[in-house]
């Protein structure tokens, strides 16, 4: 009777996992290392690696300096593109307490975001950056997530250890967040 009580009890355990904690298991599990970033950089570099990749980028007049400790990115339109469409881009490392870098911090915004110009706030903008991301980080698909403390909805995708995390801020800002999910979850 108790072998079935116990039995029973771990199955109820197991099939309660959510959703999420099962993708994320089954990715690490597979042993994969996805370890790229944006402009080059990667995760395990240090902190260091990425004021100099900054510095290199800055001085390229790639990229500029943002708010606070951000750097700022804007992308580059041609002319035969729709410029409404121009974006830009503030991201910052994520780093341990050995100052390794272990993700990154990003925002994106359109340029002509404006509250009357509804085809151009952040759900749109979302929708736009999770087929940049599935077409430039290969892999699986993004899955919808809850978040606590965020009222839109959140999305994330898994390819190994890294995990990228998408959600609209507001109306104007998408919050992008790459993570290394052997330093975030270790065993």
């Amino acid at each position: 009777m108790i072998k079935w009580f116990c039995f029973f009890s771990m199955l109820a355990f197991i099939s309660c996992k959510s959703e999420y904690t099962k993708y994320v298991e089954s990715e690490l599990d597979k042993g994969e290392i996805n370890d790229s970033l944006i402009f080059g950089m990667r995760m395990g570099q240090t902190r260091k690696d990425f004021f100099r990749i900054c510095w290199d980028l800055n001085k390229a007049q790639i990229i500029t300096n943002g708010e606070g400790m951000n750097a700022k990115y804007i992308e580059k339109l041609d002319s035969t593109e729709d410029q409404t469409l121009q974006k830009t881009m503030l991201f910052y490392g994520i780093f341990d307490q050995n100052d390794t870098m272990r993700g990154m911090d990003i925002k994106y915004k359109y340029d002509s975001w404006a509250p009357w110009n509804k085809n151009r706030h952040s759900n749109v903008l979302l929708n736009e950056m999770k087929a940049f991301y599935s077409k430039n980080y290969k892999g699986n698909g993004f899955l919808e997530i809850d978040l606590d403390g965020i009222k839109y909805k959140a999305y994330v995708k898994i390819d190994g250890n890294r995990q990228i995390l998408m959600y609209q801020k507001d109306d104007k800002d998408i919050a992008v967040k790459i993570e290394d999910l052997r330093y975030k979850f270790k065993k």
